[in-house]
């Protein structure tokens, strides 16, 4: 876990350099026409939609929401997979601080719709946290269950949540596409330093017995980092 703190934070301050003076006047130009793209399309039904869907992704239901998965996970004797959800969080947070505060990156010049946290605009903490929760439930339920329809649902379930947060940060003035962009891509990266992490700590990662189990189900192993890809 240190490793990928190590790697994403200045990768991301890299990157973060790169959209705020660099390429200022290339991509930045481009995120503000998609910016203003979006704000021509607001009608009072998509702002009560993504309201919601930004509201869902805040700290506290996003707190609340992986406190019961791992609980349940906890009681179900699935202790390692409950382990992988609160080390990608921890690291996400943990990378998002230490980089928005640096980064700075001012918000989109366009009206908002909800409140200016002290954060800056880059990068999506919202999209990271979005992907590490639901992302990282849909691998955990591919682990536990070879139910197709649990699996099915979990999938469908992390691409509306990522998908329609990513899109509700820059339709709501909160972000540049660029930021969610670079949310996802980081949010991705921690839940793959969580399943290398917890696989590195299992005292022996071959201890579980694969018989019985099809092929499938043996490459959708948890302690395979190969899972999400």
């Amino acid at each position: 876990m240190l490793l990928g703190y190590v790697v994403l934070v200045p990768v991301l301050l890299l990157l973060g350099y790169l959209l705020t003076h660099v390429l200022d006047n290339s991509v930045g130009r481009w995120d503000a026409h998609v910016n203003q793209w979006f704000v021509r399309q607001r009608t009072g039904a998509w702002n009560t939609i993504t309201g919601a869907f930004t509201f869902g992704l805040n700290t506290v239901p996003v707190i609340a929401v992986a406190v019961v998965v791992v609980v349940l996970l906890v009681l179900r004797h699935h202790v390692r997979e409950g382990l992988v959800l609160v080390f990608a969080l921890s690291l996400e947070i943990t990378v998002f601080l230490s980089v928005t505060f640096i980064v700075a990156r001012p918000r989109p010049q366009v009206a908002r719709l909800n409140a200016t946290p002290s954060t800056s605009s880059f990068p999506s903490g919202h999209t990271a946290a979005a992907l590490v929760l639901y992302v990282g439930i849909a691998v955990i339920v591919h682990k536990c269950t070879s139910n197709r329809l649990a699996r099915v649902l979990a999938d469908i379930v992390a691409v509306i949540a990522v998908v329609g947060v990513a899109l509700s940060r820059v339709y709501r003035g909160m972000h540049h596409p660029t930021d969610v962009i670079a949310g996802a891509a980081y949010g991705a990266a921690c839940i793959w330093f969580a399943l290398v992490a917890v696989r590195a700590g299992s005292p022996d990662p071959t201890a579980e017995d694969d018989r019985g189990r099809s092929p499938h189900e043996r490459h959708l192993d948890f302690r395979d980092p190969q899972v999400i890809a």
